[in-house]
């Protein structure tokens, strides 16, 4: 296509050129290039020199028309193309998109949704009850069942000392029961103390020997720690140690998990802790738990200070009052769970 315009531009010049070369008075353009023509005489030389601005300015005429149609067609060309592959990426592009679906959605009317929110809800509490009652309804004879008390256990660390005797005086005036994670350097001074707590339904465990942390010690000193303890609490109770034990500090590791694996005991530590160690003063300990008494928690407390022991003494009906039964930490540990692992750690629930 560009050709054939570029062959009638080229023929369109030679008939220019031709009008212009006769106009000057001319016969004939064919002498221009000749050197040894006998054209070449003076009058010749003189009317080409006239007729040469002339010949120059249509053929600059001709190039500027030329470089015209040249771009034109090619110009043509490119929209042609351009063209041609919109065309065949709108017909691959779906009429529709994530923002006109999210219009049309916007528009539906609140009242609508509303209503239908509703109505399903309603239908679905409705068959919710039914459904309940159908499976769990209540026995039409007999009294009915007293709502199940929450229970929470109180563990000591550190002890015996003097004023493990006050709580325990405490706890058997409320009916109550608590866990007494024991020294082994105590138990032989506490002794009596010791098989009176085991007496009255209390937890005697061990917090290790000489309250060194594990986690200093290897494989071989972790076990003689837990094994000695052990055994001399069942030489004061006549009977085996509760198979529990809290290290000193809490800290654990996963050689601590792996001895007391072995060994068949689980790991207990706390989820309540009024830091009655550094705090030492009866009202903070008090409030702290209370605030904090959730069913299935452990409580952490260390019956070698008197300002724990004063809490106790308010503490214990408190927690009664609230609807809590005051348990040992196996008891809540086995109440909430179905299969307790050895070299587990437990803490107990917590808000």
């Amino acid at each position: 296509m560009v050709s054939a315009k570029i062959a009638i531009v080229m023929e369109v010049g030679d008939l220019v050129i031709n009008k212009f070369y006769h106009t000057q008075g001319g016969s004939s353009p064919s002498f221009y290039g000749r050197r040894n023509s006998s054209l070449h005489s003076a009058s010749n030389a003189d009317l080409f020199c006239k007729r040469s601005p002339v010949y120059i300015v249509s053929l600059l005429i001709l190039l500027l028309i030329f470089a015209l149609v040249v771009f034109t067609a090619c110009d043509a060309d490119i929209a042609t193309t351009w063209t041609e592959d919109d065309k065949l990426l709108f017909a691959q592009t779906p009429t529709h998109d994530a923002y006109s679906i999210t219009e049309k959605t916007n528009k539906l009317p609140c009242k609508y949704i509303n209503e239908e929110t509703n109505a399903e809800q309603k239908y679905t509490e409705e068959n919710t009850q039914i459904e309940v009652a159908a499976i769990h309804s209540p026995p039409e004879l007999g009294p009915e069942p007293k709502p199940p008390r929450y229970k929470i256990a109180i563990t000591f660390d550190d002890g015996p000392s003097r004023f493990t005797p006050d709580i325990l005086d405490i706890l058997e005036q409320h009916n109550s029961r608590a866990t007494f994670f024991v020294l082994g350097t105590h138990i032989q001074a506490g002794a009596d103390t010791i098989l009176r707590a085991a007496q009255h339904g209390n937890e005697i465990a061990g917090h290790s020997w000489n309250h060194v942390s594990f986690t200093n010690l290897d494989e071989s000193g972790i076990r003689e720690q837990i094994q000695n303890t052990s055994a001399a609490i069942e030489d004061i109770i006549g009977s085996p140690s509760s198979q529990i034990f809290r290290p000193p500090f809490g800290v654990v590791n996963s050689r601590v998990r792996r001895v007391s694996r072995e060994l068949g005991y689980k790991i207990v530590n706390w989820s309540i802790d009024p830091e009655d160690w550094r705090i030492r003063d009866a009202d903070h300990i008090y409030d702290f738990i209370m605030e904090n008494a959730v069913h299935g928690a452990i409580i952490v407390l260390h019956d070698i200070y008197s300002s724990t022991t004063e809490a106790m003494a308010r503490l214990v009906p408190s927690l009664i009052e609230n609807g809590f039964e005051l348990v040992t930490a196996s008891e809540l540990l086995d109440y909430l769970f179905e299969d307790l692992v050895p070299g587990g750690l437990y803490f107990g629930l917590r808000k």
